[in-house]
């Protein structure tokens, strides 16, 4: 959290938050507290909501030992890094056919996420820094797991989401890409002028 808020005190130019969602929903470290968030807005900035399971529900209570199981699978040493980090160190060693079947147990291990999960966090977001701070983020590589947003074919599903629950146009076109172009033309404008 510290080095974020430094990050903002420091930067002349609005901060983008590209791969975190928000911590008060979900407890992951990678999540934002409701304080990194504030700053973020106050700071003009735009936090990009990620659809990836793990930042959208909770990690299940015996993952660490399943995914110790997994390791030992693969020949893959134990770590004592928790959570999903520690369950990939080293997978660079894997061959090609190892590392694909690595991941579909992997996968297998990572909860659920859903439509409504990733539209919850959109919510929260725009009722605590308000719609000109939040935007769509995506986390593809490896397939989001979030049912109903998976990869970039099932954007609409989102949008239909938003358009459900009230969301007008206009906001939607924000969340979209407008905010995050708003912020980038204003980083571009202090590049260029510091």
């Amino acid at each position: 959290m510290y080095r974020l808020l430094q990050v903002i005190d420091l930067s002349e130019a609005p901060v983008i938050a590209s791969h975190s969602d928000v911590r008060a929903l979900v407890d992951n470290t990678r999540n934002l507290s409701d304080t990194e968030l504030d700053a973020i807005a106050k700071s003009g900035g735009v936090v990009h909501v990620t659809p990836f399971s793990y930042y959208l529900r909770p990690l299940p209570a015996d993952f660490d030992a399943r995914a110790a199981v997994v390791r030992r699978k693969f020949g893959l040493p134990q770590t004592d890094w928790p959570g999903p980090i520690g369950a990939e160190a080293g997978i660079d060693t894997l061959s090609t056919e190892k590392l694909r079947a690595f991941m579909e147990d992997f996968k297998a291990l990572m909860p659920k996420s859903t439509l409504e999960d990733y539209v919850n966090q959109i919510d929260y977001l725009v009722k605590r820094i308000g719609v000109d701070h939040v935007g769509i983020g995506s986390d593809f590589n490896h397939g989001a797991g979030v049912v109903g947003f998976n990869d970039e074919s099932e954007a609409p599903n989102v949008t239909r989401e938003l358009v459900r629950r009230g969301y007008s146009e206009a906001d939607i076109e924000k969340i979209w890409g407008g905010n995050f172009l708003r912020v980038f033309r204003k980083v571009e404008a202090v590049a260029k002028n510091p």
